[in-house]
């Protein structure tokens, strides 16, 4: 883009600007004190430039674009026609201005990022008398090439050095030295023209739109920079400006909808069988970084690394075997390179950002049966019960109440009424008032145990470089406000970046980041059903409340919840209450987290010559998570654990487990250091022949450390526990609440390493700008995999190739700026770090015979390998009309094999249905993808920008060496059984063979019969599709007047199917008081309603009969056999606006006024809408959840 280079205007001194925050002024005097900040710049900063054939003018106009210099001169004092070459590689931009101004008439001097032009000083000669000239004035308009004004078009008469601006109809008037004189037009992105005057008082003006070409763009892969116009892998890349219109809460959420092929944390699709290694590596500032830790439940999980986002400047995803390969054993799923920014010589850079961003709490209550529904399944239960209408009716409702079967208000009231307990008058009134209530449930959460969520992000960065010095500072703070009336985070991070050019060949870059956090987790969830473990303890309906009508607490007693027995064994025996009051328990068992990480970097970077360099670097990581959970003594849970443990002896309460606070601290450790050391080459012969190549080892070390720890009879004011005997507590079974206690009641310790060392080369050749060749090979050892050298001495490598086509000579398309084919092939390495060659056991202490045993994790496997992704990937990059449109084009095909997947076991070895993991697989992955850009519109007030992204990804299983042996083993588990032959994403279920004449479902079994029941047959399980989406992309548009902004992204995610678990039929649970299955009346979808209800309807409706538990019809397996049925598998395709954006933009002569050189307000719409085929597809993706909205404020210094 051109650069206006009549006239350059110089800013007053940032040290003037008045700070009052004392926190941002302590952090500027902290971050000032360690940077070495000279008055003088000799610029050290080295840069690689080519000009063939160009004028001065260019020249200038390229290195104004290409860096931040910028040119002050008097146009009588330069030849600008002049037309020169200029080569330099890795050279001081001193060097550089001697090529172009060495034995000329023209001077230069570098101030700053100033260069400053001055005529030649030369003997003194006594000028020649040259007689005046009468001035004469010059007007005219300046416009595009569709005849739109150009607004502030500078316009300067070469002869006097003379200046003006278009105004807003583009319209100029200038006095000109002399009637033949040479007037200079510029525009920011346009092409400049010189025109003579030639006698002419009236000249028009219309310029040409300038094109920035491939060459520009540089691509990190984080082992070397490589202009796009060389590349000859699949590389996708994002700059800060293309993230900047929305919040910066999550890296994930920057990349997706912007990275094509990057969908729900995966690139390209689904590369390995094991879900514990699909995702991509991330690597910040040159260095693998991996947020691995470890669960109490024998797995692990990946996140997301943490930095400062707002320090991002580029993104750079490696996508194929050219782009990723160098990275070898841990390449397959993609990696993704992070570089943050560098300052810029020059003043001092200060920017500040800010935003609150508003959740509303919202509990969708659209497809929820509601109280009158719940009260018309209840009432249909007793008006259709034979038991109720007999002479016995009230011995047998008094019996329900006596078992506790039934425990809903709703319920309970119906059995007192029969049973006589209240009049048939009152238990309807009770009835009708409770079917009256609505959500009534919901609104008390919503207002007494939930909250709209308020996420506050503040960051400060500095920037300043030097002479020999560049240094970066920056710190964001957070405080989270979560949905959970007692759930809060605030965490800070600080990160340090300092570069210093030691002398002409040596140079050390210094970083650390640093990050805190706190915070609280609420333990205690209302809405929790009563049949997962962390259940409010009672059963709710949505007519239960709170705080009742007086304003008093909700109470649960315990005569509510428990049988006769129990509540006689409680009496009895003087156990603690069981009451439960759900406003009390909401803040009590909450979980304190404390978390801290620290990286810290080192590189050494040394150059021997023009052509050859030098780098070391080191890296280490240290994360600490902690986290310390104190259950209440008044607590339900303490009181139902110390109960549930209490047994009898002699007619007498036994308190096996002390009555007191518990204390639970869970303590997670990891550590881990990178050193790389590189030799880099890079040369141009005879300006035609450019190689580069590296060469170099790395060694890599990771450990994480998990253990937990939990004490009884807690005391937090004296800091002591009760001692307690485990192996005698690990043989208690309660007396009246059956409780019990296993190993990891007490405590758990688990440790993983990995190591690595690996050896690695690339290397690059491109001819005259036109074709490019490119080689990759690396070799990984670790101890994830065998030891023999068949598996640890297996290469990695890479090969591609790229043709520049518009560099042709025979190539002369006038609007084709750009056009790029690239093809590449190779092979890319994958692992997964909880895997190992060697026997893998747990241990714990044996309650009954005494001593230890051990249960086996995973079997010895010597022949163990990393995951082999071989990759072939064809592209074509293109640029037209002038950079208005522009866009890649990639066909690949990814061919994953020796996949750690699923191998049955041996039930003689005592594995059983368990399964073990070997180099047992093949897959492969096939697609497309299309990304293109285009500017629709730009005016000089005006433009709109669009971008589209589209992915097609096909995954089939090719090969793998297991079966599941029963059928729900293949339903509930199909990525440890997948089919060859199918996705390994598929979703499996019975075919759906409608409802019977008496509306009970049905499914077809495997020789194609409808049955009731469920067949249990593998062959009648059907594949019925993907849960990944085919089809997925965005939809960018942008635009822009004058000072204000409006974007909005939409992605949409096509072809995917997903399991409808939220069912309009009733469930079953088991009851022992009646020794078999009873129907659970509770909330489900209120499709419901449209029911079954009478023979004939089967041919209209799908919603299996309200079936109770004494009739004939009643099968426990029919919601089994109903929900796997594909009925219930629904087409997940959606579209959603993902986020709209406002923003306004201070105008610069407003700003300037106060010292500042940016200020930008925005307002932000998040997670907007869905679009989806379904209401219940649309809810089982989340698309009911309550948009976001956020406020900022951005402010450059």
């Amino acid at each position: 883009m051109k650069k206006l280079l009549n006239r350059i205007r110089f800013d007053k001194p940032f040290l003037k600007f008045d700070l009052k925050m004392k926190l941002t002024t302590l952090f500027l005097l902290t971050a000032l004190t360690v940077m070495h900040a000279g008055t003088t710049y000799s610029q050290k900063n080295k840069i690689s430039f080519n000009a063939s054939n160009m004028t001065v003018a260019k020249v200038i106009e390229r290195l104004e674009y290409t860096t931040d210099y910028r040119f002050v001169y008097n146009v009588r004092s330069v030849d600008l026609n002049r037309v020169i070459d200029v080569n330099a590689y890795e050279a001081s931009i001193e060097v550089i201005l001697n090529k172009i101004f060495n034995n000329t008439s023209t001077d230069f001097k570098v101030s700053g990022n100033h260069i400053i032009l001055t005529p030649r000083k030369v003997s003194a000669e006594k000028p020649e008398e040259k007689k005046p000239v009468a001035d004469f004035i010059v007007k005219g308009r300046v416009t595009d090439e569709k005849g739109m004004p150009l607004v502030g078009a500078a316009v300067a008469d070469n002869g006097s050095g003379r200046g003006v601006n278009t105004d807003f109809n583009g319209e100029y008037q200038i006095i000109a030295v002399s009637s033949e004189t040479t007037l200079a037009y510029s525009y920011l992105g346009y092409v400049r023209q010189e025109i003579k005057v030639e006698g002419r008082s009236v000249i028009n003006v219309v310029l040409k739109e300038d094109v920035l070409e491939l060459e520009g763009l540089v691509l990190k892969t984080g082992y070397q920079d490589i202009s796009a116009e060389k590349a000859t892998g699949s590389f996708s890349s994002l700059k800060a400006k293309d993230f900047q219109e929305q919040r910066l809460n999550s890296l994930d959420k920057i990349l997706e909808g912007r990275i094509v092929g990057y969908q729900d944390g995966k690139i390209r699709g689904t590369t390995s069988m094991n879900t514990n290694a699909m995702a991509p590596l991330y690597v910040i500032d040159g260095f693998p970084v991996e947020n691995t830790r470890l669960t109490p439940y024998n797995t692990i999980e990946e996140n997301l690394p943490n930095l400062n986002l707002e320090d991002i400047e580029t993104i750079t995803v490696l996508k194929d075997a050219a782009a990723s390969s160098i990275y070898g054993a841990r390449a397959a799923n993609g990696v993704v390179v992070i570089t943050t920014k560098k300052a810029k010589e020059g003043k001092t850079n200060i920017s500040f950002s800010s935003n609150l961003t508003v959740t509303p709490y919202r509990n969708y209550t659209g497809n929820l049966t509601s109280s009158a529904d719940i009260i018309g399944l209840e009432r249909g239960w007793a008006e259709g019960n034979p038991n109720l209408k007999t002479a016995n009716s009230a011995t047998y409702a008094q019996s329900l109440l006596n078992n506790a079967v039934f425990t809903s208000l709703g319920m309970q009231t119906i059995l007192n009424g029969y049973a006589g307990n209240i009049s048939q008058t009152d238990m309807n009134n009770r009835l009708n008032q409770l079917g009256s209530q609505g959500y009534k449930y919901y609104d008390d959460v919503a207002k007494y145990a939930k909250r709209d969520q308020y996420f506050m992000q503040h960051n400060l960065s500095l920037g300043k470089a030097s002479q020999n010095n560049t240094f970066n500072a920056s710190i964001t703070y957070k405080d989270n406000q979560l949905e959970d009336m007692y759930s809060e985070n605030q965490t800070v991070g600080i990160n340090l970046k300092n570069s210093t050019q030691i002398n002409s060949w040596l140079s050390l870059d210094l970083g650390t980041y640093l990050n805190y956090g706190i915070g609280d987790t609420q333990y205690y969830n209302p809405l929790n059903p009563i049949t997962i473990p962390a259940n409010p303890g009672y059963k709710w309906q949505p007519y239960n409340q709170l705080v009742n009508a007086d304003g008093s607490n909700f109470v649960s007693t315990a005569p509510s919840r428990y049988n006769n027995f129990t509540l006689n064994s409680m009496q009895t025996y003087g156990l603690y209450n069981m009451d439960i009051t759900p406003m009390d328990e909401l803040g009590r068992n909450l979980t304190e987290n404390k978390n801290f990480l620290n990286r810290t970097f080192a590189k050494f970077n040394v150059k021997f010559s023009k052509a050859f360099t030098y780098t070391a670097m080191f890296q280490y990581e240290f994360a600490s998570d902690r986290a310390s959970q104190l259950f209440d003594r008044d607590s339900f849970y303490v009181r139902n654990k110390v109960n549930s443990l209490v047994t009898v002896v002699n007619n007498k309460a036994v308190y096996n487990l002390p009555y007191g606070d518990i204390v639970k601290e869970t303590n997670q450790f990891s550590n881990a250091y990178n050193f790389r050391q590189q030799l880099n080459f890079n040369q141009t012969f005879a300006e035609k022949h450019d190689f580069s190549a590296i060469a170099g080892m790395e060694i890599r070390h990771s450990k994480q450390e998990y253990n937990d720890n939990t004490r009884y009879g807690y005391d937090s004011q004296a800091l002591s526990f009760t001692a307690i005997n485990q192996a005698d507590l690990l043989k208690v079974y309660g007396s009246v609440f059956n409780g019990y206690m296993s190993i990891n009641d007490f405590s758990l310790e688990k440790e993983l390493q990995n190591r690595y060392v690996s050896v690695y080369s690339t290397g690059g050749y491109t001819y005259d700008k036109k074709y490019s060749l490119s080689g990759s090979i690396r070799w990984d050892r670790s101890n994830l995999w065998g030891t023999d050298s068949k598996y640890q001495n297996k290469p990695i490598w890479s090969v591609g190739a790229g043709w520049n086509i518009n560099n042709e000579s025979f190539f002369d398309v006038a609007w084709v700026d750009a056009l790029k084919l690239r093809g590449s092939y190779g092979i890319a390495g994958n692992i997964a770090k909880d895997s190992a060659p060697y026997l893998t056991a747990f241990y714990y202490a044996n309650a009954n015979v005494g001593g230890t045993y051990g249960s086996v994790g995973k079997r010895p496997n010597p022949e163990l390998s990393w995951e082999k992704t071989t990759t072939a990937n064809i592209g074509l990059d293109f640029s037209f009309f002038k950079s208005r449109l522009s866009g890649t084009l990639d066909l690949y095909n990814k061919k994953g094999q020796d996949l750690l997947a699923s191998s049955q076991g041996i039930p003689t070895e005592g594995f059983g249905y368990s399964t073990y993991y070997l180099n047992n697989g093949e897959m492969t992955n096939k697609g497309i993808e299309v990304t293109l850009r285009g500017t629709m519109v730009k005016t000089p007030s005006f433009s709109w920008d669009a971008a589209v992204l589209y992915a097609y990804n096909k995954n089939t299983v090719d090969y793998v060496n297991v079966k599941a042996p029963v059928y729900y083993l293949q339903l509930d588990y199909p990525q440890a059984y997948p089919r060859v032959g199918t996705s390994f994403n598929s979703i499996y279920g019975y075919q759906w063979a409608g409802l019977s004449n008496t509306g009970i479902p049905q499914v077809y079994d495997a020789s194609g019969t409808a049955v009731k029941y469920n067949p249990g047959q593998i062959d009648a399980i059907k594949d019925y599709g993907s849960t990944v989406p085919t089809h997925s992309g965005s939809f960018h548009t942008s635009a822009n007047y004058k000072n204000f902004s409006l974007s909005a992204l939409f992605i949409y995610e096509l072809g995917h199917k997903v399991r409808n678990t939220f069912l309009p039929m009733l469930s079953n649970n088991y009851n022992g008081a009646l020794g078999g299955y009873v129907t659970d009346i509770t909330v489900v979808n209120n499709n419901i309603a449209n029911r079954w209800m009478q023979p004939g309807d089967e041919a209209f409706t799908n919603v299996p009969r309200a079936v109770y538990e004494y009739e004939a019809d009643f099968n426990s397996e029919s919601r089994t056999i109903y929900s796997y049925a594909d009925i219930n598998i629904l087409d997940a395709s959606n579209l959603r606006l993902s986020n709209i954006s406002l923003a306004y933009q201070m105008p610069k002569d407003l700003i300037k006024r106060v010292k500042l050189d940016g200020v930008r307000f925005n307002l932000n719409a998040e997670n907007v809408y869905t679009f989806a085929k379904s209401r219940d597809a649309k809810y089982m993706l989340g698309g009911f959840i309550s948009p976001s909205f956020v406020m900022g404020l951005n402010v450059n210094f």
